[in-house]
């Protein structure tokens, strides 16, 4: 997996490139915990190039998505491949995440 950081002006644009698992939850999730404490910036999520996303992963996006709302900014999901549009609508949480 690998995870591309781009800070713009008014937000942090992230994109992911590698499924989401076991494997790799530990750098997914201290990247995107790192963004969600440190950064007062709204974060745009790019997960066309994810091909699959286990519960932990879906379990860090909903973490990111609160912190990021006790700071008055958002998460934004702005592009998912089928696979993971699949998990979120099966978890209920692609009205969420306003998919």
């Amino acid at each position: 997996m690998n995870i591309e950081i781009n800070d713009t002006d008014n937000q942090v644009n992230v994109i992911v490139n590698g499924d989401i698992e076991m494997m790799t939850i530990k750098e997914f999730k201290e990247k995107l915990f790192d963004l969600g404490q440190n950064v007062d910036k709204d974060v745009k999520l790019d997960l066309s190039n994810v091909d699959y996303i286990d519960s932990s992963g879906v379990g860090v996006l909903i973490s990111l998505m609160k912190l990021q709302k006790k700071k008055g900014k958002t998460l934004k999901i702005a592009k998912v491949s089928s696979q993971v549009m699949n998990v979120l609508q099966l978890s209920s949480l692609s009205d969420v995440f306003n998919l």
